[in-house]
């Protein structure tokens, strides 16, 4: 299994995701990293509590579980790829989750941004996508290129954010659905390989449509770069393990449960006081938890965001697209 990626990630790739807020990398992983996790997403998707994943809180911290999935997080050249890319000298780990579509699924995943459901500060927190299934362009998680450099501190839609009242100056996602034929805006998507990687900036916008034909079995590690802090804020994502309180505001994410992955000088954790499991236990019967989207819950399927948006959300200006 390569711990480098099979092809350099040159000062090309850097540039193209500082203009567009994406990269997409090919040949990052040889095939045995595929094989290897898989079989292990499959088990997960058919059964995630009889593999020891907290039930309801989608399908992610699969690398606290699974060993084919542990091993990828600290062995694989996923983190390298994601430094590289950022220009990050360090890059610590943050959590790994796992996005299936089924085929025929029942709703799009709508346009978002992962900023503001996490409890930092600062622009290094990517989500390093890759497929485990062959991806056609129409079934590829798609960006908006430009996107990330939209300031806008929009009100995302997460657990703790569902039992708050959306305050006025956090607006809701615009629906770039409604813009797809603006000639401004450049809608980015590809086909991908297994191997193949994307790594998407936290505040650029991206969708997710229903597929055909094959099911879509994704995995995303996200990461820390450099310049991250922790900023907590109630509406965040709960991280498992980790209160609010422990996430000093100002401070860089450290300890066991962020482990050093990747530097530049060559610095790197091992596996060893990275948790194995969860600190609560529940109910074991996979009938209570049954969901039909791979994030758990629906967070981003709300089938009524579109008429909502409309009815509270004003024109949104374009994005820079390049």
């Amino acid at each position: 299994m390569n711990r480098e990626p099979l092809l350099p990630i040159t000062e090309e790739h850097a540039q193209t995701y500082e203009r567009d807020g994406v990269v997409c990398l090919r040949k990052v992983f040889d095939r045995d990293w595929i094989d290897l996790l898989l079989p292990e997403s499959e088990r997960v998707l058919e059964d995630r509590v009889a593999c020891g994943l907290i039930p309801n809180a989608g399908i992610k911290n699969m690398s606290r579980v699974m060993p084919g999935f542990r091993r990828a997080v600290f062995e694989s050249p996923a983190a390298e790829a994601a430094g590289r890319v950022m220009r990050s000298k360090e890059i610590r780990f943050f959590y790994d989750e796992i996005f299936a579509k089924n085929v025929g699924g029942t709703y799009d995943t709508y346009w978002h941004t992962d900023r503001a459901g996490w409890p930092v500060s600062g622009q290094m927190v990517p989500s390093f996508w890759f497929p485990l299934t062959p991806v056609e362009k129409t079934g590829c998680v798609e960006i908006l290129a430009g996107s990330h450099t939209d300031g806008t501190l929009y009100w995302n839609t997460t657990g703790n954010s569902r039992k708050m009242q959306r305050p006025d100056e956090r607006p809701l996602f615009p629906d770039y659905e409604l813009r797809r034929d603006d000639p401004d805006l450049r809608f980015l998507a590809w086909d991908m390989d297994p191997g193949d990687a994307l790594v998407i900036h936290p505040w650029a916008f991206h969708y997710g449509r229903s597929v055909e034909g094959v099911r879509r079995i994704a995995v995303s590690m996200r990461f820390f770069g450099d310049d991250i802090r922790w900023d907590p804020r109630p509406e965040c994502v709960n991280h498992a393990g980790v209160s609010f309180d422990e996430m000093v505001t100002g401070q860089k994410p450290g300890g066991s449960v962020f482990p050093l992955l990747w530097s530049e000088d060559g610095r790197r954790d091992g596996d060893a006081n990275f948790p194995r499991g969860f600190a609560t236990s529940w109910d074991p019967d996979p009938e209570t938890y049954k969901t039909d989207t791979g994030v758990g819950g629906g967070a981003f399927h709300d089938p009524n965001y579109g008429d909502r948006l409309k009815q509270s959300a004003g024109p949104q200006a374009a994005p820079k697209s390049g």
